[in-house]
């Protein structure tokens, strides 16, 4: 089968979704498929490639040269890229929306131009979290003539609204008449009407799927997997406690997770530190709270490999947070997967079917998200070590069970057969 996956984020990048797809597309090709990728020259989360390619992550990588209608690179696992335009990003959504925008553009037109007739693909994927490139997968596979697989890993159109995507993107600048019908009508229906069109959509949670079956959609569940080279190392054993509960938080920097209420709590709890590794759109928002505050967090730039190994050496216990919104309640972050396999002890700021697996399966304690008091009474209970999560036994083989990347790849070899039938 030939597989055209478009993606804002993939290789060399890191991060959730760069993970998720390195995973499945390698999975692909060991089941014998052709795959292309469109995605962006690397950059996030910096402004633009140059940054990319001077960071730790990307500072021994090679590049290609750009070209306006596409350039070819050979990825690491045997797949074709397609290298398309986007547009230098920064903090604010508005930019981000505008890279997202202009790749998805580029892409579209990079995939018409190249992969027309003979070298048509026989499926195409679109992925979020960035949402243009519904769109992209939309118009590329009804002009082909092939069957669209949308995933989305995020709870839109949901998110549109709860978040205020268009007020916070337009600064106010907008007359609320104006951003309402945009949140609330227009672009939630113009988001559901694409899946609609869409053979299946992929989407993580048991959750968000019976919302969008309601809805007439063809949703299908295929939760994010953890790699074998995690699922196969020693469980987690953190250095020998000398003093303060060291709680380590790895991923994006973003406003969706909502690490404002974790510093703010931090800052109140004593016999605690935090450290956060990674980058993101309110990470330098979140250094001035800390420093407000004195709380003792620190940061770190993004990274990979043994830096990324001693993080985890120095931590007693890990941390996923996510903000207090309707829809966070229908999603579970792809590292509370990590977490469960790596053994480690977790603090979950975390609602819905996230909760729910941290709890049934003894894995961590457990806050509700957006409420500091909460929050601080978990940390007070990590320090005083009240409950020791059994996380060595039953989270880990849950995550053996429903959210590695053997089951991964099989939930999506079903999904591709189905299309195609």
């Amino acid at each position: 089968m030939r597989i055209l996956l478009i993606s804002h984020y993939y290789w060399p990048e890191v991060g959730a979704p760069q993970r998720r797809w390195a995973a499945l597309v390698g999975h692909f090709i060991e089941q014998g498929h052709q795959v292309v990728v469109a995605t962006p020259h690397p950059h996030y989360p910096h402004i633009d490639s140059d940054e990319f390619f001077s960071s730790k992550v990307g500072r021994l990588r090679a590049r290609v040269q750009p070209k306006l209608g596409g350039s070819w690179e050979m990825g690491e696992l045997g797949e074709r890229i397609i290298r398309v335009p986007y547009f230098r990003t920064g903090p604010s959504m508005v930019r981000q929306l505008l890279d997202q925008s202009v790749a998805s553009v580029g892409a579209v037109g990079a995939i018409l131009r190249l992969m027309r007739g003979s070298r048509a693909p026989d499926v195409v994927i679109s992925t979020t979290p960035a949402l243009p490139f519904l769109f992209a997968g939309d118009i590329v596979a009804r002009t082909l003539g092939v069957p669209h697989v949308a995933e989305v890993r995020d709870v839109w159109p949901d998110l549109i609204t709860d978040l205020a995507l268009v007020s916070n993107a337009s600064g106010g600048y907008l007359p609320q008449a104006v951003t309402t019908y945009l949140e609330q009508a227009l672009l939630p229906e113009m988001f559901t009407a694409a899946q609609r069109r869409a053979s299946a959509v992929v989407v993580t949670t048991k959750r968000f799927q019976n919302l969008l079956k309601r809805r007439g959609i063809n949703a299908e569940v295929v939760r994010s997997g953890v790699n074998r080279s995690e699922l196969d190392q020693p469980a987690h054993r953190s250095s020998v406690r000398t003093g303060d509960s060291k709680l380590l938080y790895v991923g994006t920097v973003g406003r969706s997770q909502d690490l404002t209420s974790a510093i703010t709590a931090v800052s109140r709890v004593p016999g605690i530190r935090l450290r956060i590794v990674g980058d993101g759109a309110d990470r330098q928002n979140l250094e001035v709270l800390a420093e407000t505050l004195g709380a003792p967090v620190e940061f770190f730039e993004q990274t990979t490999g043994q830096e990324l190994s001693e993080h985890w050496e120095w931590a007693d216990a890990g941390l996923v947070s996510l903000g207090d919104v309707p829809s966070h309640s229908l999603t579970v972050p792809s590292k509370l997967y990590s977490l469960m396999a790596r053994r480690v002890p977790i603090l979950g700021i975390v609602a819905g079917e996230a909760a729910e697996i941290i709890s049934s399966n003894r894995a961590g304690i457990v806050a509700r998200p957006g409420d500091v008091d909460s929050i601080i009474t978990a940390m007070q209970s990590m320090v005083q070590e009240v409950a020791t999560p059994n996380s060595a036994s039953t989270g880990y083989r849950w995550v053996t069970e429903h959210a590695c990347v053997d089951v991964m790849g099989a939930e999506y070899d079903r999904v591709l057969e189905q299309v195609r039938s």
